[in-house]
């Protein structure tokens, strides 16, 4: 899978200060599964990688009270995230990895590998997947 993320939490995923990743829809992914971190404007690049250990699905109130010091946010921005929502999910990652070259949009469309990054996730299968890893060796 890619997650597309504002490059403030690709980067606290990165080093290590973020280990929850939230998102109002659930991901239906096998786990653990390696994620790509696709960091969005003005970086624009494939950054790094992680592993989903879990995906859990919750209540809000339980899933701040389990996960919020985990997340990078306050609590304020949990709320505005999940606005107008009920249940939300976490993403619990380990093993982050940074691309000692990160791989830019441009080189993206360029390989075919994607177009255009997706929204929030998407799912890609393992040859794009390897394909994408090799562009950041």
């Amino acid at each position: 899978m890619i997650l597309s993320l504002k490059p403030r939490y690709a980067e606290m995923i990165l080093s290590g200060s973020k280990t929850v990743e939230l998102r109002r829809t659930e991901p239906k992914i096998r786990v653990p599964t390696r994620a790509l971190i696709y960091a969005t404007t003005p970086v624009k690049a494939l950054v790094g990688t992680c592993i989903v250990e879990s995906v859990i699905t919750d209540g809000l109130a339980d899933l701040w009270k389990a996960y919020g010091s985990r997340t990078g946010l306050r609590y304020a921005e949990f709320r505005s995230y999940f606005k107008g929502r009920d249940m939300g999910s976490a993403l619990v990652l380990s093993g982050a990895c940074r691309f000692a070259r990160q791989v830019p949009l441009a080189d993206l469309r360029a390989s075919r590998c994607m177009d255009r990054p997706p929204q929030s996730y998407s799912y890609i299968d393992a040859t794009i997947g390897d394909q994408l890893l090799r562009l950041a060796a």
